[in-house]
């Protein structure tokens, strides 16, 4: 029989017993939380939802911001024994539609700006029974704040089996043709702080977190939410996108011992403090970590030389749902990703299954304790070892370095990004003929989109033109996803059966001005 005690909402709660109830557990601005506090709002949280006729094992989507309530939202779900599926704030109504019918979410707690995207398409997500608003503006809508002050905290989480499903994440990385949910476990998450949290980052109830990594992502539930109160620590959310000026300031005066971010935020920061700011800002944190995407080898010595800090770098996936593979930052090693963390097991094979020796480049498979065990509503995987869409050279030292996907995806700030998506996007505006999207360097080696587009009859190529391109791919799809530069040809290159000849679009690629890349 399960226990309430695997409930992963009761194990990140354990330090809310005792003395430990007093700590400050979260930071959001001004506002913050302890860890009693936070317990009592995730108790209240689960009654609702038992009011509301959530069952266990039902999927409970969050489309928040990072904030208090979107944690307690969170956790609720977990206490309750439902399915907590983050959602992106970026995710246009589309986007939502696909991941409620997948998940076939019974309920949603969402935040008043990003209601009327839900409301958009709710009458095609048949599953879909009840919606909490939190700060709701219609007549009729659930409202979030009174429905949890009314209700009575729930005595204690319900009992579950650690392999029993947690957490529903969706990631673009998994596959680009529809939308594919990563299940998680009560364990997963438990076990990944024990082997990259507390075994490579050393995270004790003394530190202070700041991820400016969304909670809708592997990487920041993990690093901003689960990690921290598993360790008994402070942390503190963004709500706001992560401008520099934002945080500096959350820096300056939480002053965090431990910064998850990725490396195009780092290289933002890098840009803003270079002539600006006196001083090393990252200079007092014990661990900087940067994830998501390639670290660039000519931004390592950018970070240590203008803020301060020697950065950790990783590779980590959703299915495994936080890192693997973890090192130091290293400028002379380019692609270096790190060997594995504790209880995790990597090699490297060739396209046959055959694994490959030292200095030979092949494709990522891993075995290990938190990867997952199948996507969501597929059969579960019969493979021993997991295999990635990521190929790498295994040096002489052990270290793994990053070579490059087996498919065309690429990462944007951490967000991975479909070139066919981009292109369906630019297509559909009647300017484009057709179109070609890739990853391309900008001056600080981050990748960006850049789109090559042969111009329809009657249009003529030209800045103009870029111009409206973009804004309309802004206006379509997630911000990060929009081309920042554009290109215009008079054809695209394609072989004898007409098959677009992606890798000849890869010569023309050259670094371009970062600040024309910002997201």
């Amino acid at each position: 029989m399960g226990s309430p005690g695997n409930n992963l909402s009761a194990r990140v709660l354990q330090a809310a017993t005792g003395d430990g109830a007093d700590r400050v557990a979260l930071r959001e601005g001004e506002r913050s939380w302890t860890y009693g506090e936070l317990a009592d709002h995730v108790r209240r949280v689960a009654t609702v939802l038992r009011t509301l006729r959530v069952a266990p094992g039902d999927r409970v989507a969050i489309l928040m911001p990072d904030c208090l309530e979107a944690a307690a939202a969170i956790l609720g779900v977990l206490h309750m024994g439902g399915v907590a599926v983050p959602m992106s704030e970026l995710a246009r109504p589309m986007d939502l539609r696909d991941y409620l019918n997948d998940s076939s979410a019974a309920a949603a707690i969402v935040s008043g700006d990003l209601e009327p995207a839900l409301d958009e398409i709710r009458a095609e997500v048949p599953s879909l029974r009840e919606v909490l608003c939190l700060g709701a503006r219609a007549p009729g809508e659930r409202d979030f704040y009174t429905s949890v002050r009314a209700a009575a905290p729930a005595p204690e989480a319900t009992a579950v089996e650690p392999s029993d499903l947690a957490l529903l994440l969706y990631s673009a990385g998994s596959g680009p043709d529809r939308p594919r949910g990563v299940p998680h476990t009560h364990h997963t998450p438990v076990a990944a702080f024990d082997s990259y949290a507390r075994g490579v980052i050393g995270m004790t109830r003394d530190d202070r977190v700041f991820s400016v990594v969304r909670l809708s992502t592997a990487y920041g539930l993990g690093t901003g939410l689960l990690f921290p109160l598993l360790a008994g620590a402070e942390a503190a959310f963004l709500p706001e996108q992560p401008h520099s000026e934002a945080l500096f300031a959350v820096i300056e005066t939480l002053r965090p011992t431990v910064l998850f971010a990725t490396p195009s935020v780092y290289g933002q920061l890098a840009r803003d403090a270079a002539g600006v700011r006196h001083g090393l800002p990252l200079a007092n944190l014990r661990v900087c970590v940067s994830g998501a995407e390639g670290m660039p080898p000519k931004l390592v010595p950018k970070i240590r030389d203008i803020l301060g800090a020697s950065v950790l770098v990783g590779y980590g996936l959703t299915e495994a749902f936080q890192f693997v593979l973890s090192g130091p930052a290293d400028p002379n090693r380019p692609g270096a990703c790190g060997t594995p963390v504790a209880d995790v097991e990597a090699r490297l094979v060739d396209d046959e299954g055959t694994e490959v020796g030292a200095d030979s480049i092949g494709t990522l498979q891993l075995r290990g304790p938190t990867i997952y065990a199948g996507y969501w509503g597929e059969p579960a995987r019969a493979e021993e070892w997991f295999t990635t869409r990521d190929r790498f050279m295994r040096g002489a030292d052990g270290h793994f370095y990053h070579c490059c996907r087996v498919d065309d995806l690429f990462k944007v700030g951490g967000k991975w990004v479909s070139p066919i998506e981009v292109e369906r996007a630019l297509v559909a505006n009647e300017a484009v003929w057709e179109c070609a999207v890739i990853g391309a360097d900008d001056e600080d080696g981050l990748i960006k989109p850049l789109a090559f587009v042969v111009p329809n009859i009657g249009h003529e190529a030209g800045p103009e033109l870029a111009r409206l391109l973009r804004e309309y791919v802004k206006a379509e799809l997630a911000p990060y996803k929009y081309p920042r530069w554009i290109e215009f040809l008079e054809a695209l290159p394609r072989g004898p059966n007409g098959k677009l000849l992606r890798y000849k679009l890869r010569a023309s690629r050259r670094p371009r001005r970062a600040e024309t890349a910002a997201d």
